[in-house]
């Protein structure tokens, strides 16, 4: 970092409010695109969606999920931390194998995500089709969680959320965030943003 990183506020204040602006105008997209396909969560554990490999590349919001880890009771806080460890060294021993591959996010504690309200973009939007307009004008496609695309894909094929307004944005927020350290944000999933100290 450079010598005037003692003047950022790495603790995520400055970026909080417009984070979470950012988060709560998602939700609404994300609540009605649900409620026009009558999708919702109800009895899913989230293990199809709460996968090990999810990757945040954004340097605001890995401190904001650290925040919420730190908002937790003692006891749910240190079996994530655990659980994070334990998921990174699987992943550093055997990316392959079935006990990573097999694992569940840390932060998904009994069915249900214990970070919910300062959970990440990537999960934010899970579940619903989406597509995303790049710069270049191609338009890229992804489709929902099993779910969707079993139970309601195929009698509402229209239902999809646009997610290049939110990307744009996000992207704005880690430039930012970018010429404030002085480097680029280093890509982690969710185990190793949970189990790390160093942000």
């Amino acid at each position: 970092m450079n010598s005037g990183d003692h003047n950022v506020d790495f603790s995520g204040t400055d970026f909080n409010p417009r984070l979470k602006e950012l988060y709560k105008e998602m939700d609404v997209v994300y609540k009605e695109a649900s409620f026009q396909a009558g999708f919702n969560c109800e009895g899913c554990d989230g293990t199809k969606c709460c996968t090990v490999d999810l990757v945040v590349y954004t340097f605001a919001e890995m401190l904001y999920m650290r925040r919420g880890v730190r908002a937790l009771d003692q006891t749910t806080k240190l079996e994530i931390e655990h659980r994070s460890l334990q998921i990174v060294e699987l992943r550093e021993l055997d990316s392959l194998g079935d006990p990573y591959r097999n694992s569940v996010c840390a932060a998904n504690v009994g069915g249900r995500c214990a970070i919910y309200d300062y959970r990440p973009m990537i999960c934010r939007l899970a579940g619903i089709p989406h597509f995303i307009d790049n710069p270049n004008k191609n338009r890229i496609f992804g489709t929902g969680c099993p779910r969707f695309e079993t139970d309601i894909r195929l009698n509402k094929p229209e239902i999809q959320i646009d997610r290049t307004l939110f990307y744009r944005r996000m992207a704005e927020l880690e430039l930012e965030m970018i010429y404030m350290k002085g480097n680029r944000t280093k890509r982690l999933t969710i185990s190793e943003i949970l189990s790390s100290a160093s942000l």
